[in-house]
């Protein structure tokens, strides 16, 4: 098996910056010095947006990401993942197996034990439409939650022998489901993650040992056409339900870790050396820019005020809407 690459590592091989909490999340708010902290991911809660990070960091946003506090919280475990699941509920996942659940919009965080774990890393966790919570990661790991992220199942997927690492699985409309991973895998679900069948990656061999390139994301665009992206800058669009792949002319040659669509149907990328791309046009063409520090990003989305906000490795921080002409 290939170690985890591109994205996947920007979560995995991050150093510790903090010392170790343990015990009881509590309420009562933390500062830190975000533009020291590793974040991987971001979402939005109910009424604020939630990063996680290295050593069980969470940090939460009242602001559009103008500050940050955070808390301690169970584990000294890094974060790689966090979804909210309304009623202010929410999951994070990370290394070590570990799952972390909330039940008062973040504010504290109890930890979840799953069997059959071991300790290996979990790498995503989605909420499906059903109520249903996926989490999954290394090495083919592929859990479901039917209570909200209280109690787990392992399951097996695609085939008995399937162990590639899973980066994302996302719902991509018509009850299906597109699974992303390591070396160039693709595969779907026709009925909300019962059966699988792998599909052919659009994502060609680049090396001479024949790899397929990896792929860290699913995005669904407001227009129903699908999103796929990874290392080396590329990223593939499909508007036909995952049967053909057109290559998305970014002239980039850096790793996407990250991606969101707006609800007004804008799109944010964000990867390696401080690259987000952005799109206007359901992921038809991106614009380029760059964070100056020039560090990995995790994650990105856009602000309500129309500003993309980004969190990243020791970069975290807001890219200014352009100013309205009077």
């Amino acid at each position: 098996m290939k170690k985890i690459l591109g994205g996947v590592a920007l979560a995995l091989a991050m150093t510790s910056l903090y010392p170790a909490y343990a015990g009881e999340a509590v309420a009562s708010p933390i500062v830190y010095q975000v533009q020291h902290s590793a974040l991987f991911n971001m979402t939005r809660f109910d009424g604020k947006l939630i990063a996680v990070g290295e050593r069980g960091l969470v940090m939460q946003s009242v602001d559009e990401g103008k500050t940050w506090t955070g808390a301690p919280t169970p584990t000294n475990r890094t974060l790689n993942s966090v979804v909210y699941l309304g009623d202010k509920m929410g999951v994070a996942v990370g290394h070590g197996g570990t799952v972390m659940r909330t039940a008062d919009n973040g504010a504290t965080w109890t930890q979840i034990k799953l069997a059959d774990v071991g300790n290996e890393s979990l790498l995503g966790v989605t909420a499906l439409s059903d109520g249903r919570v996926l989490a999954y990661g290394a090495f083919g790991m592929y859990f479901e939650s039917a209570d909200k992220g209280k109690t787990w199942t392992r399951k097996k997927i695609i085939k008995d022998d399937f162990e590639r690492h899973i980066s994302e699985i996302a719902e991509i409309g018509d009850g299906k489901l597109l699974l992303v991973g390591e070396t160039g895998t693709l595969a779907i679900s026709p009925d909300m993650g019962a059966t699988w069948k792998e599909l052919e990656s659009p994502y060609a061999a680049t090396g001479s040992d024949g790899v397929k390139g990896s792929l860290f994301g699913v995005l669904k665009a407001k227009d129903g056409s699908v999103i796929i992206y990874g290392m080396r800058g590329h990223a593939y669009r499909s508007t036909d339900g995952t049967a053909t792949w057109t290559l998305i002319p970014i002239s980039a040659t850096n790793t996407f870790n990250g991606g969101t669509v707006a609800e007004d149907g804008k799109i944010v990328l964000v990867g390696n050396n401080g690259m987000i791309a952005t799109s206007s046009d359901n992921g038809q063409n991106f614009a380029l820019q760059y964070v100056k520090d020039g560090r990995p990003l995790g994650k990105g989305l856009y602000a309500k005020d129309g500003a993309v906000i980004y969190v990243g490795y020791l970069s975290t921080g807001r890219i200014e809407a352009p100013a309205q002409k009077p």
